[in-house]
C-alpha cells in the first residue's frame, strides 16, 4: 500500500467513504446514484457520473471523453501485460532456481491464459497503483477505478483546493470503494518527487493539464515503475505547431518548423522532451501509442532502465531541415554510430533545397524512431472491435476509426508531406490520394496517410522521386498560362523527371478496411474550455491573488514556463 504521505499534501477521508460499502468494489451503477444536489446538472460519463456546478468551478471538458475512453483501453490491456511480464519473470527465476530451463510449454501455458480474468482476481495484491497528478473533478480517476479490472489503487491529486473537495464529493456521489481510491492535496511535482524518493513509485501516471504538460515530466520519468507507463497530454498546440517557436524550445527543448506535419512534429516534439528527462536518470521511453487529437496531443509511453538504451538516445534525435521554398524536408540524426562509437553524424549537400535551391529552416531536435507499437496498436483495435458488452463507449467508434488509421501508419516513416501543399507549390490541379500512392507503390516505395491529416503522404520514397511524381502529373495535366508564375514551382518543373510516375491503381492498394477514420467535430465549439475559476473565486473573497491563480491572457502568453507550474496544477 502506498503511504498517504507526501510532501505538502494531505489526505482526506470523509465518514462517509470511512464505511464499509456493501456493494461489488467497483460501486453501484450509474443508473442506481442518487440524483445530482441543486445548483448542479449530472454528466454521466462510461460507468461514472459527477455532480457539476454551472460556475466551472473545477475544470471539465466533454471533448476530453475520448481521451478517458482511449486511457481506459490503453491501460486495461497494460495491466494485463504488466502481470504477464512479472508472472513470466517468476517463473523464469523458479525455473532457475530448480535447474530447469524455460521451455516452450511454459510459454504455450502463459499465452493460454485468461489475463483479464487474472488482473481483476488479483488486483488486492498484484494490481496497478495509479497516479492522476491533476485529477481535477476526479472524473478519470473515478472511471478507472469502475472500468479497469486489476487496478490496486489509484491515488487523486490536484493542488486546488476547490477541486479536491469536488473529487472527494465525487467519489463519495459514486461510492467507489475506499480501499482503492485515495484523494490528497498538493503539488504534484512535489509529489512525485516524494514518491520517488520513499521509493514508492507508480506503475502508472496520468498527467492531463491545461496546458503544456512539461513542468512535470522531470519528475513523472523518475516516479514511474520500471517498465511502467506514462500517459502524457498537451493542449498547447499553439506553442508546439510553431506559434511560439521560442516558447517550445523553453518548455520543450526544441525547435518547431511549422510544417504542414506540424501535428506529427508536435507529438515528436514531446517525446524528445520525455526521452531527454528520461535519460538523466539513466532510463529510456518506449513508445506505445501517440496521438494527435482534436486540438491536443496524447502519448503513452514506458519507462524503462537501461545504460546502454540511453547512449543510443543520440542517434533517435534529429533535426528537421525544411525548404523554404517547398514542401521538401529532411531529417539529419545528432549523432550515429561507428565501429562501436558515437559521434555527431555530417551533413550532406550544399545547404540549399535540391528543388528549388533555396535555403532551409532548422527545426528539432525530434523523436525520430516509431511512435507507434504496432502490436499494442492491433490488440487495442481487435479488443475495441469485439467489445460488444453493456457499457459502450459514445466514442467508440472514433476510437475504432482512428486505431485503424494507426495501423495503416508508416511507422518507421517520420513526418510527410502535404499533398495540397505540393499542388499549391506548383500551381496545378491536384490528383487524387490513389493516384499519388499509386505512382509510388508502382514505384517500389510504401506510402500511407497519416492519423491526424487525411492528405498526408508519408513515404520511404526519396525526395526526387515524389517531386518526379508530381513533375510527371502535371505533364499530364498542364498548369495554364495563367497560373504560370516566376516561383519556386517552376522552378521543380523546369527540372525534367528521371523517374517516369506510373499512375495505374494496383490490384489491393483500394479498398480499406471499413472504419470513420476523419471525423468531424459533433457539436459547435468543439475545442478547449475555459480554465477553472476554483483559484480565482478564492482570490476574490480572499481579497488577493490565489497562488497558482490564472492572470489575464495577456500575461499569460508572457509568463516564463517556470511561472507556469503551479498554473496548470488547476487543470
Amino acid at each position: 500500500m502506498l503511504s498517504a504521505r507526501f510532501v505538502g499534501s494531505r489526505t482526506l477521508r470523509s465518514s462517509v467513504l470511512r464505511r464499509k460499502l456493501s456493494m461489488a468494489s467497483s460501486g453501484p451503477s450509474v443508473d442506481q446514484l442518487p440524483p445530482p444536489p441543486p445548483g448542479h446538472r449530472l454528466l454521466v460519463e462510461g460507468q461514472a457520473a459527477i455532480p457539476f456546478s454551472e460556475g466551472n468551478e473545477v475544470f471539465y471538458n466533454k471533448v476530453q471523453e475520448f481521451n478517458r475512453d482511449l486511457s481506459i483501453h490503453v491501460i486495461k490491456l497494460f495491466a494485463e501485460k504488466r502481470l504477464r511480464e512479472k508472472t513470466e519473470q517468476a517463473l523464469r527465476k523458479t525455473r532457475k532456481r530448480e535447474g530447469a530451463e524455460f521451455t516452450a510449454q511454459d510459454l504455450e501455458g502463459l499465452d493460454a491464459t485468461d489475463w483479464s480474468q487474472r488482473a481483476a482476481a488479483s488486483a488486492s495484491t498484484d494490481g496497478i497503483q495509479i497516479l492522476d497528478a491533476l485529477a481535477a473533478t476526479a472524473l478519470r480517476s473515478i472511471r478507472y477505478v469502475k472500468e479497469i479490472p486489476g487496478v490496486k489503487e489509484v491515488v487523486v491529486n490536484d493542488l486546488d483546493e476547490a477541486a479536491v473537495h469536488a473529487a472527494q464529493r465525487n467519489i463519495d456521489f459514486n461510492q467507489v470503494d475506499v480501499s482503492k481510491i485515495r484523494v490528497q492535496q498538493g503539488d504534484a511535482i512535489s509529489a512525485m518527487h516524494a514518491s520517488s524518493a520513499a521509493k514508492q513509485r507508480f506503475d502508472v501516471i496520468d498527467l492531463d493539464p491545461y496546458g503544456s504538460a512539461a513542468p512535470f515530466l522531470d519528475a513523472a520519468v523518475h516516479c514511474v515503475e520500471e517498465g511502467g507507463l506514462l500517459c502524457v497530454t498537451c493542449t498547447d498546440m499553439g506553442v508546439l505547431s510553431g506559434g511560439h517557436p521560442e516558447t517550445c524550445y523553453a518548455k520543450y527543448g526544441s525547435m518547431p518548423t511549422k510544417g504542414k506535419y506540424l501535428h506529427e512534429m508536435a507529438l515528436r516534439i514531446v517525446l524528445h522532451a520525455l526521452e531527454a528527462q528520461a535519460n538523466r536518470y539513466r532510463r529510456h521511453v518506449v513508445p506505445v501509442l501517440s496521438l494527435s487529437i482534436d486540438f491536443y496531443v496524447r502519448l503513452f509511453v514506458r519507462v524503462f532502465t537501461s545504460a546502454a538504451e540511453v547512449k543510443k538516445a543520440c542517434t533517435k534525435a534529429a533535426y528537421v531541415h525544411q525548404s523554404l521554398g517547398c514542401g521538401s524536408f529532411f531529417l539529419h540524426p545528432v549523432g550515429k554510430m561507428s565501429n562501436n562509437n558515437y559521434n555527431p553524424s555530417l551533413t550532406t549537400g550544399d545547404g540549399l533545397c535540391p528543388q528549388t535551391g533555396k535555403r532551409f529552416k532548422v527545426g528539432g531536435p525530434i523523436w525520430s524512431p516509431a511512435i507507434h507499437d504496432m502490436d499494442w496498436v492491433r490488440l487495442l483495435l481487435d479488443r475495441v472491435q469485439k467489445n460488444c458488452g453493456p457499457h459502450q463507449p459514445s466514442t467508440k467508434k472514433r476510437i475504432h476509426g482512428m486505431l485503424t488509421s494507426v495501423s495503416e501508419e508508416l511507422p518507421d516513416v517520420p513526418l510527410f508531406y502535404s499533398l495540397p501543399d505540393m499542388c499549391s507549390t506548383l500551381h496545378c490541379n491536384s490528383p487524387r490520394m490513389i493516384d499519388m500512392q499509386a505512382a509510388l507503390v508502382n514505384a517500389g516505395f510504401r506510402v500511407s496517410q497519416q492519423h491526424k491529416e487525411p492528405q498526408a503522404v508519408k513515404t520511404d520514397a526519396p525526395d526526387d522521386i515524389v517531386w518526379d511524381v508530381m513533375r510527371c502529373w502535371v505533364k499530364k495535366h498542364p498548369v495554364s498560362d495563367k497560373r504560370k508564375t516566376s516561383s519556386p514551382g517552376q522552378a521543380i518543373l523546369a527540372k525534367d523527371p528521371n523517374h517516369q510516375a506510373d499512375f495505374t491503381v494496383p490490384s489491393g492498394l483500394w479498398p480499406r478496411k471499413t472504419a470513420t477514420r476523419y471525423q468531424q467535430n459533433p457539436e459547435p465549439y468543439w475545442g478547449p474550455k475555459a480554465r477553472a475559476t476554483g483559484n480565482k473565486r478564492g482570490a476574490e473573497e480572499s481579497g488577493g491573488p490565489s497562488e497558482g491563480a490564472p492572470e489575464d491572457k495577456k500575461n499569460r502568453k508572457e509568463e516564463s514556463p517556470s511561472s507556469e507550474t503551479k498554473v496548470e496544477e488547476t487543470r
